[in-house]
């Protein structure tokens, strides 16, 4: 190789190989460039009507020589990703890049589990051991981990329900285990993590079955742990879901709250919330309460989520009285006829 090849800087050589490779081969490479190296690249090339020979040949045996500089195995992998493309785009915008990818290339724990007949799924995992049924129901949505849990005998309902509340990590090793074996039992199924375990998962899967298995696990659940019970039962209806009763249940829940707690609760409740209030009110009512609300001046949030708390409970005692009812979805008991 030349003193003049050598000394040719980097922008330079990669105009003389483009030449060199030919108008077609070059504009696919050139095309993959990053735009600032595409600018420097282009003025060299505008620089340099003719190549020379010695200096082409020079630029090629460089390039040859450093695609064959190990041994025929290129290097590659996240580490050699992550040199080439903050070298190509920078620090910021390359592992930025770099980060979508992974994003979008990261495997969804039990996903093969997705679209699952929940009923066949029950099935199942019968004969699996109670903490693997855990695990699988904390990765599933409410809704598809509630109708598995539906499926289950009473006791495994109670004994899953226990396991699913106090895990609140999984080993990446262990949930491939449980993947692999579960792969080996069902096919063409799919499914979509949610939150790893804890009060709060059970209490959503609890929030979509039916009133008397809600009321036989929470039972059950209290005599073995009544701390842990209650921890769940705290977060198995939070005051934005009024929506979700019917309007006569909600006329008889008004009916029970204090004009001063609604005013509170609803300062910081969205619209929906509020036209759940207002539309069960007579006329005269709603302008009332938008009367007091408006009156109230500054609040402290602390005395908000007090006032929506109290008025949880008087939902959650006038359910308890099978007065009101809750639209959960989950049928049964609480299918009306």
């Amino acid at each position: 190789m030349t003193d003049q090849a050598i000394a040719q800087p980097g922008s330079r050589k990669v105009a003389a190989l483009l030449i060199a490779l030919g108008t077609d081969a070059a504009a696919k490479l050139l095309s993959r460039l990053p735009q600032d190296a595409i600018e420097r690249v282009a003025t060299e090339l505008m620089r340099t009507p003719l190549l020379d020979p010695e200096v082409r040949d020079a630029v090629l045996e460089e390039t040859y020589a450093g695609l064959l500089a190990h041994g025929g195995v290129l290097p590659g992998g996240e580490e050699y990703a992550a040199q080439l493309f903050v070298q190509a785009f920078g620090e910021g915008r390359g592992r930025e890049m770099l980060d979508r990818v992974n994003l979008a290339q990261r495997i969804v724990p039990f996903e093969f589990l997705i679209g699952a007949d929940p009923v066949q799924l029950a099935e199942m995992l019968t004969t699996e051991h109670p903490q693997t049924i855990a695990l699988v129901l904390a990765h599933l949505p409410p809704r598809p981990a509630a109708a598995v849990l539906i499926g289950l005998e009473a006791d495994l309902q109670v004994d899953v329900a226990r396991r699913i509340a106090l895990t609140e990590q999984t080993s990446p090793e262990a949930l491939a285990v449980v993947e692999d074996g579960l792969r080996r039992r069902i096919s063409s199924v799919k499914t979509e993590t949610a939150v790893m375990g804890g009060a709060r998962p059970l209490a959503h899967v609890l929030n979509q079955v039916d009133r008397s298995t809600e009321k036989q696990i929470l039972a059950a659940l209290g005599e073995l742990d009544s701390e842990l019970a209650e921890e769940v039962r705290r977060f198995m209806f939070v005051f934005e879901d009024v929506v979700m009763l019917d309007d006569r249940s909600m006329q008889r829940v008004i009916r029970e709250l204090d004009q001063k707690d609604m005013a509170l609760a609803l300062r910081s409740a969205t619209e929906a919330v509020r036209e759940k209030f207002f539309g069960n009110m007579s006329q005269r009512a709603a302008e009332t309460l938008r009367e007091e609300m408006s009156l109230s001046g500054q609040v402290r949030l602390k005395h908000v989520e007090e006032a929506q708390g109290r008025i949880v409970g008087v939902i959650r005692e006038l359910e308890d009285k099978d007065e009101i009812v809750i639209n959960r979805g989950g049928g049964g008991d609480d299918a009306l006829i």
